[in-house]
């Protein structure tokens, strides 16, 4: 009976925002469950986050997580994060085509610390330099891992070589970087340039004054 059930949302989830929330009474008895798919099934925010709240208490053993296409932003990432920590035997995530921006990836990335994670996709969200270096940083110091992508975000032209300068003994394992839309507010340097102008003003309108 409660295999039916289960099938029977999955069947309803691309018609359903809050389907987490009609799972958390199942997923405690699929405690054999190692693949999870529920991408593009409109989870949004409060699906996602009542969806790995119930799944954090549940299949142990679980080696992937597919998410994409969901409209997550990080409102729902530390929940996300909360369960993925949990998750030691996990493999695959995929977080790619939702609305995480640096500070839900950095909630993420946190929870990645001791998982021996193989493919790690978070491409096509709203990370910049800040949320690919900290991504980068993590998983490349992971003997096990075969794939990070992170294209098709909003990574600067400088940030863009700095990953690639962290993978520089790995190549193969970044994939491509060419969809990346250069975001030149995250660019340092612009800020610095920005900074170092307006200082250059006010000391020639102070200098003219005085």
């Amino acid at each position: 009976m409660e295999e039916n059930t289960f099938m029977k949302q999955l069947y309803l989830m691309d018609h359903c925002i809050k389907v987490g929330v009609s799972m958390i009474k199942v997923f405690p008895s699929f405690n054999f469950l190692t693949v999870i798919n529920l991408s593009y099934t409109k989870l949004e925010n409060e699906g996602a986050i009542a969806f790995v709240n119930a799944l954090k208490s549940s299949a142990p053993s679980l080696e992937v997580i597919e998410l994409a296409g969901n409209n997550i932003t990080d409102e729902a990432a530390p929940a996300i994060a909360a369960c993925l920590a949990a998750k030691r035997h996990l493999k695959k995530l995929n977080l790619s085509q939702n609305d995480l921006e640096d500070e839900g990836c950095v909630d993420i990335v946190e929870s990645m610390e001791d998982l021996e994670l193989e493919y790690v996709d978070m491409s096509y969200n709203k990370l910049t330099r800040r949320g690919a270096l900290n991504l980068a940083h993590i998983v490349v110091t992971k003997e096990s891992l075969k794939m990070l992508n992170i294209d098709g975000n909003m990574i600067s032209v400088r940030g863009i070589e700095e990953v690639k300068e962290i993978f520089k003994n790995f190549p193969k394992l970044l994939g491509p970087l060419d969809e990346n839309v250069d975001d030149d507010d995250d660019d340092d340097d612009l800020r610095e340039r920005n900074d170092l102008e307006d200082f250059e003003d006010e000391f020639v309108s102070y200098f003219i004054y005085y």
